[in-house]
């Protein structure tokens, strides 16, 4: 919780802009009970709106000078996981490649090139070196690290850069977020690999054979605040969700800077378990990162200047 004073302290007297943040919110959330919620959410995200993977730079090394250890791989399992000789298995951190078939649902579009890809990078018995994220494991138990090979290449950026993966920021696991956006934004307009055909889905014809990662694009057509965290309709198909853990990312004038407009919006799309009290949103989407969320315009192909990576982790 940020207090008033530290609030004012941290941002030098920028008062008047967090006053248009509150009035902003406190329109949007018209409940009292709630109008420090809004408080602490201006004060964060103009704390953190800046920061590297909210605008993301064109990085094209994601180089890093000393890594947390080195490690011999037994096997790839997918494009994004694979197993250590000592019996521990990665994620790799940042980027989602596509899904290999399994439970009855075939593999996506490049899966199979994508595994085949980084076990071209790294065969049985080479040597790679990790750098971990701040959160070390996932839910599944398998580690989260950055690989590099043993000449140093970021494995992450080069499936990126070839089109076998999409990036993805989840906090608070957000060094080389920049970097990895940058990458994708290459291979997107190089056309590479998945970016071969548009892979963008329209939120107007998402279907329930449709879940799983997704980049979606859409009309973002209102927000509401509440208790619970800030909530998106995208064309009335659509609900993106931003919960408490996380608002403090985000920017909420930005985000209100976006209604009506075309945005672009990434992560794991689900059936909305609530799609009976309200049949307009059939589909719900929960966001982490500001990263995940962007005008459709802003995904263009201009190459701009390059910046070093972000090592926040």
């Amino acid at each position: 919780m940020v207090s008033l004073i530290d609030y004012l302290l941290a941002t030098k007297g920028a008062f008047r802009s967090h006053l248009r943040r509150l009035f902003l919110c406190r329109r949007l959330l018209p409940d009292t009970r709630f109008l420090l919620f809004c408080f602490t959410l201006g004060a964060s995200s103009a704390a953190i709106a800046d920061s590297p993977a909210t605008n993301p730079a064109l990085d094209t090394s994601c180089h890093v000078d000393s890594y947390d250890q080195s490690a011999t791989v037994q096997y790839v399992h997918d494009g994004d996981t694979l197993k250590l000789s000592d019996g521990r298995k990665v994620r790799l951190i940042g980027i989602n490649t596509p899904e290999l078939a399994r439970d009855n649902r075939p593999a996506e579009a490049f899966a199979v090139e994508a595994t085949k890809a980084l076990k071209t990078m790294i065969r049985p018995g080479a040597a790679v070196h990790l750098r971990f994220g701040r959160d070390r494991k996932d839910h599944y138990d398998r580690l989260l690290a950055h690989v590099f090979s043993g000449d140093g290449k970021n494995l992450q950026a080069e499936l990126l850069k070839n089109g076998y993966a999409r990036a993805i920021v989840i906090p608070p696991n957000t060094a080389f977020s920049a970097c990895y956006l940058a990458q994708e934004r290459l291979a997107r307009c190089n056309k590479a690999g998945i970016w071969h055909k548009n892979r963008t889905l329209q939120a107007k014809d998402i279907k329930n054979g449709d879940t799983g990662f997704q980049l979606i694009s859409g009309t973002l057509q209102n927000m509401h605040i509440n208790d619970k965290g800030i909530w998106l309709n995208i064309d009335n198909k659509l609900t993106i969700g931003i919960r408490p853990d996380n608002i403090q990312l985000f920017d909420v004038e930005k985000i209100t800077a976006m209604l009506n407009e075309q945005v672009s919006v990434r992560g794991w799309l689900n059936v909305n378990r609530h799609r009976k009290k309200d049949k307009n949103t059939a589909f719900y989407m929960r966001i982490r990162h500001p990263a995940a969320l962007q005008l459709s315009s802003e995904y263009r192909c201009k190459i701009g200047q390059q910046s070093r990576p972000s090592l926040s982790d």
